[in-house]
């Protein structure tokens, strides 16, 4: 009589549960996700005052960003992580409405989340 141990189905049950819980869904940007949180610590859409402060990317100081917010360099669309788009040479969260918008910005012309 043959039997195939249960326990080997189990830890094979478990270990696809759980590279398929890592593997679906949409991925976040590198360094975190601080789109409705701009005080969380490094992530894209965090504030800064320098580079350092951010998990990856930079630290953009101009208008759009509002005086320091940590985002990607981009020429277009493509280069930015899922779910953000190329405005002003800057990666920032895409939105349809103000409610897809951390509190303070505004969906500008083009779908993108900025800083009035």
């Amino acid at each position: 009589m043959h039997r195939s141990p249960g326990w080997l189905c189990t830890l094979i049950g478990l270990s696809l549960g759980a590279l398929l819980s890592v593997t679906c869904g949409p991925p976040g940007p590198p360094g975190g996700d601080c789109r409705f949180d701009p005080h969380c610590p490094g992530g894209v859409g965090a504030y800064c005052d320098d580079d350092d402060e951010c998990g990856s990317g930079y630290c953009c100081d101009s208008k759009e960003c509002d005086g320091g917010m940590c985002t990607y360099e981009c020429d277009a669309d493509p280069e930015c992580p899922p779910g953000l788009l190329c405005e002003h040479g800057r990666c920032f969260y895409g939105c349809n409405t103000a409610a897809d918008c951390a509190p303070g910005q505004k969906c500008k012309h083009r779908g993108v989340c900025e800083w009035d």
